[in-house]
């Protein structure tokens, strides 16, 4: 399929492609956080270690085809942006899953403090990104297929695993209990045998691996079409490449985040919200260094400017607000959220009037 096939159909036909993929990515990305589970569990690797590789990984999938396909067709803007602007999107998720919740806020059922490493290595490696933004790259001597930068963040991305692997393995403090459901909340939806992905009585390890290779495959094809029918996009509404990514590109490829947590949150997996959110914002970053690769036109964060550079910063903000609620821990919700949610949600609006004012 060519992004000229979108053309031909028209701005509803390519919006009705971009709805469907969407609808797979969410249903997709529910599957994946249900697996996720049970292969933590199984394999005891750990949730922090799964949800920064695994989900973290899955639930990128979507940005990396967008983000691909738009930089072998020399659209460097969609496809950096497609990738920086679910930063953003991401926490903005994770502060719906905290308003779908109602329950409590979200952040002080956090137990681990393996989550508050997750947002300080998204921060740093956001922080590279900016750097090689913003001082240019070159490309790696004796290579000359990446940049310097973009693939400092590979090695980043290599450390945080790691740190997070060996992180998790700790508890350096002990948090107080989270409060008990009150009546009419939402209640733990256990995963009894007769749920095929990870009860005890459930399939076994080789099944579940299988179902969630399935699952990555439908997030992988449905990213596929977002990738051809956001570029359209770009080209359809006039709103430019830039945005778009940020936008359509950020808020479709980012449904298996949603889908996730949410469904992660039913479970009274708290913790599992933040893993996947940062897992994947961590895998997004480093992402950049593929589309590096796959970019004819040299380094891909030399091609790119204020727009990207507010883009990481809008990520970078929003971030540090969920890790000083994530320290914070304020009990009182505000319209059935959390105020480190509440604060997201705003920071993020201001933030989105102001790319649209640098396109």
């Amino acid at each position: 399929m060519s992004w000229l096939d979108f053309q031909a159909i028209g701005l509803a036909g390519t919006l009705t492609a971009f709805v469907v993929a969407s609808a797979m990515v969410w249903l997709a990305g529910d599957r994946l956080a249900r697996y996720s589970q049970a292969i933590a569990d199984r394999t005891r690797l750990g949730q922090a270690f799964i949800g920064t590789s695994l989900l973290g990984i899955a639930g990128s999938l979507p940005e990396m085809s967008l983000a691909s396909v738009a930089a072998a067709l020399g659209n460097v803007e969609l496809a950096v942006n497609s990738l920086l602007g679910g930063i953003a999107i991401t926490m903005i998720v994770v502060a719906i899953t905290d308003l779908a919740v109602g329950e409590e806020p979200l952040s002080i059922d956090v137990q681990h403090p393996v989550v508050l490493l997750q947002g300080a290595l998204v921060i740093v490696m956001l922080t590279v990104a900016a750097a090689g933004i913003t001082a240019g790259d070159r490309l790696l001597p004796g290579v000359g297929v990446a940049g310097a930068w973009t693939t400092a963040l590979l090695v980043l991305y290599v450390l945080c695993l790691v740190l997070v692997s060996r992180l998790q393995r700790y508890h350096p403090w002990t948090p107080d209990a989270p409060p008990a459901p009150q009546d009419g909340g939402v209640q733990s939806e256990k995963l009894q045998p007769a749920d095929a992905e990870a009860g005890d009585g459930g399939p076994g390890l080789g099944r579940v691996v299988w179902l969630t290779a399935l699952a990555t495959g439908a997030v992988l094809a449905a990213g596929t079409v977002l990738a051809f029918s956001a570029h359209a996009l770009a080209e359809q509404t006039g709103l430019g490449a830039g945005f778009v990514g940020l936008l359509f590109g950020g808020v479709a490829t980012s449904l298996p985040e949603l889908s996730a947590t949410i469904s992660s949150v039913r479970l009274k997996q708290y913790e599992t919200a933040f893993y996947d959110a940062f897992g994947t914002n961590l895998s997004s970053v480093v992402l950049l260094l593929l589309v590096d690769v796959l970019y004819v036109g040299g380094p891909i964060l030399s091609e790119v400017g204020r727009f990207s550079i507010f883009a990481v910063l809008l990520g970078t903000a929003l971030t540090g607000i969920y890790l000083a609620g994530l320290v914070a821990r304020p009990r009182r919700p505000l319209w059935r959220m959390g105020i480190d949610s509440v604060t997201v949600l705003v920071t993020s609006a201001v933030g989105f009037v102001i790319l649209y004012h640098l396109m």
